[in-house]
């Protein structure tokens, strides 16, 4: 009996902790043309150093489809490759969407790479965080900052 006491309540502390990653409130499918303000950058050559969008050759436009549906389904299609397709993803990953706040976090299954994405949605601010060699002393970090409009 202490046997099968041990593994529910294993089991049980196990399922708690894999629904805490996900915590959908609301329903809704919404698209936002974003535009990027700065970016900063930690790498081998800079230490969390900013540079503005006019210093930078990357896409500074976004359209971002953001989807979320009751209990568990959130989708933003349109930031990232890694965000869009990525099948191959850990338990560790995040879904939350309440009234104003949507966050998304995906870390690749050998947990060396993550994408994590904070929107607000009345503000219409956004930023995309990126971590590649994760768990490493040679991590790199790219943070960029979007400024997002309802379309």
């Amino acid at each position: 009996m202490k046997y099968i006491s041990t593994a529910l309540i294993l089991v049980f502390s196990i399922s708690i902790s894999y629904s805490k990653n996900t915590d959908i409130i609301h329903d809704f499918k919404i698209t936002f043309d974003c535009k990027l303000e700065k970016i900063m950058v930690k790498n081998k050559d800079f230490n969390y150093q900013t540079f503005t969008a006019e210093n930078i050759e990357v896409d500074k436009n976004k359209v971002l489809k953001v989807v979320a549906e009751q209990p568990s389904i959130l989708t933003i299609n349109g930031l990232s490759e890694f965000i869009d397709n990525y099948s191959d993803i850990s338990k560790d990953n995040v879904r939350i969407a309440k009234n104003d706040t949507i966050l998304f976090k995906n870390i690749d299954i050998k947990k060396k790479y993550s994408e994590s994405v904070f929107l607000n949605r009345s503000t219409g601010e956004l930023i995309h965080e990126v971590t590649k060699n994760m768990n490493t002393k040679d991590n790199e970090k790219y943070i960029s900052f979007f400024g997002c409009n309802n379309k």
